[in-house]
């Protein structure tokens, strides 16, 4: 009785290992299938501005939107997130010209257009960033191009006033 239990449980468990085994790959393919972001990262949603006063460069980052304004234009201009998995398909056209994606790229979130018809201020790669001022510690959203960084935002615009004379 005892000899058939442990036979019973030594093909038991050998049938799940191979199970597992036969499995694992299916698993592994589901991992590699990546995709866009579907909202944005906490850190990054909050009022973004470049220099102070009414007409200043500023964005709004929600969960799945951006709201941008640039140069001397005093009205926001809205893109909404679109979700999509990689690689993008050859034809992008078909989507909405305002929506945008945003992707994990290293330390850094790369935003798109989806349409590539218009080039827009806003794509390009961000980070969060913290810098001490006054001793206290403010968050600041960086644009970063080949290492470098080309923009810096701040939460408010006094701040962005300071630092960006």
């Amino acid at each position: 009785m005892k000899l058939t239990k442990a036979v019973a449980l030594t093909i038991v468990a050998t049938g799940l290992g191979v199970t597992g085994i036969i499995a694992t790959p299916g698993n592994l393919t589901q991992a590699a299938a990546k995709s866009t972001l579907k909202t944005f990262p906490k850190a990054f949603r909050h009022n973004w501005y470049t220099s102070a006063g009414k007409r200043g460069n500023a964005m709004k980052v929600t969960a799945k939107a951006v709201a941008m304004r640039y140069d001397t234009n005093t009205e926001f201009t809205h893109f909404n997130l679109h979700a999509h998995k990689l690689p993008f398909p050859n034809n992008k056209n078909k989507y909405n010209g305002l929506w945008i994606y945003a992707k994990k790229q290293k330390k850094t979130i790369h935003i798109g257009l989806w349409n590539n018809s218009v080039t827009l201020p806003l794509e390009g790669s961000y980070r969060v960033k913290t810098k001490t001022y006054k001793n206290h510690k403010i968050k600041l959203l960086q644009e970063v191009s080949g290492g470098n960084v080309s923009a810096t935002y701040y939460t408010t615009k006094k701040l962005a006033a300071h630092f960006n004379k």
